[in-house]
């Protein structure tokens, strides 16, 4: 089957997360077909991530694929759930992100010499808040042998989404602050005698441009946004009480907690000046969730691995674009947590995560070629 034939299948089966469970079935199948031994691993009901392993040798190269989708955003002009073709354009949902590279790898693993040591990790919940991926790297030895990391998304680059020659090197982190804010009430016909909590807070939130933003090569900025103001009276009374949370997007080698200290020193900053009443108390945390907020990453691209990824990519097609994604991913945990070389590199298309979602059939063959030359790159002695 080509690769636009298993993309078919695939975008077919409607995976908008929490649905994965049918492109689980669909991979598992197919693998076994081929020889691979596999393993589910239980998420939530009726989830699993699913882990497949081929070939001997002592060290592995890793393929990482997720296998849900963001909801069906807005209007289609055909069928998201039927793989479309317009001229070089296959239409459906996941099409790019990130359906297209798992039908490469699956292609890809059709046709490799059975005896190379090749990994494929295929997880659930990534579009939502990463249940899969946080609960996969609990299988820490399984990733012992791997030595190198490839996720088949599509990278961004400012002048397009993907393609074989756009290789992602590292990725933004991520985490949400809390802000807990007590003032004073008093009754609302004088004002002057309280202090109102929402005040204080807008205050702060004007302040939010002072943040000791962090910059890096190649990342750029980091970025924050206040995403959540919140606080109300029940009675003619000033407000004494306000939550505020706040977005911010890390780039190395800030990690999470330090965006909690320059938040206390920009707090501190303001108390100083003025700008907020001293009787005023803040607390400030992270917003809790079920999954742990993810670390910034950066590949050390004098690697052995990486120069040699480098080269390989520069001889098929002529240059290569190293890109840092603003946004996390999945990669960030794998990175973090297995140490290993951690590089997405998936086929180019567009409109991800809206109507008309498209893919490449130019840039799927290539990165289906491109992907086994990887593999003989990575494993040879």
């Amino acid at each position: 089957m080509s690769t636009a034939g298993i993309l078919s299948d695939i975008v077919g089966i409607n995976s908008v997360f929490p649905d994965e469970e049918g492109v689980g079935e669909y991979i598992e199948g197919y693998l076994r077909q081929l020889g691979f031994k596999t393993f589910r691993q239980h998420v939530e009901e009726r989830r699993f991530n699913l882990f497949a392993e081929r070939g001997s040798g002592d060290k592995a190269v890793l393929f990482y694929g997720h296998m849900d989708t963001v909801p069906i955003y807005g209007k289609w002009n055909t069928d998201p759930l039927k793989l479309s073709r317009s001229g070089d354009k296959l239409y459906g949902v996941g099409s790019c992100d990130m359906k297209g590279g798992i039908a490469a790898v699956l292609e890809m693993v059709s046709k490799i010499d059975r005896r190379k040591r090749i990994k494929l990790l295929f997880c659930v919940d990534e579009e939502n808040i990463s249940r899969g991926i946080w609960t996969a790297v609990k299988r820490r030895s399984w990733f012992d042998d791997v030595c190198f990391i490839i996720s088949v998304e599509p990278g961004d680059s400012p002048k397009q989404t993907g393609g074989a020659n756009v290789i992602t090197v590292g990725r933004r982190g991520r985490v949400v602050l809390s802000l807990d804010i007590q003032g004073l009430s008093s009754h609302g016909a004088n004002p002057q005698r309280g202090i109102n909590a929402l005040d204080q807070a807008a205050k702060i939130a004007v302040a939010i441009k002072r943040f000791d933003l962090g910059r890096r090569r190649g990342f750029g900025s980091e970025a924050i946004f206040v995403n959540t103001i919140d606080g109300r009276s029940t009675s003619l009374s000033v407000p004494d009480k306000a939550h505020m949370e706040i977005d911010v997007q890390l780039v190395p080698p800030n990690r999470i907690e330090s965006a909690k200290s320059r938040m206390e020193r920009l707090i501190n900053s303001l108390y100083r000046s003025g700008a907020l009443n001293r009787q005023t108390k803040i607390s400030i945390g992270i917003r809790p969730r079920p999954t742990p907020y993810i670390n910034p990453y950066a590949n050390n691209l004098n690697n052995r691995m990486m120069r040699r990824v480098f080269a390989l990519i520069k001889e098929r097609f002529g240059s290569f674009v190293v890109n840092y994604g603003s946004s996390v991913a999945d990669d960030n945990v794998l990175f973090e947590t297995t140490g290993a070389p951690t590089v997405t590199i998936g086929p180019r298309g567009g409109n991800i995560h809206t109507a008309n979602e498209w893919v490449s059939r130019e840039s799927l063959e290539q990165i289906t070629g491109l992907y086994r030359e990887l593999v003989d790159e990575l494993l040879k002695r």
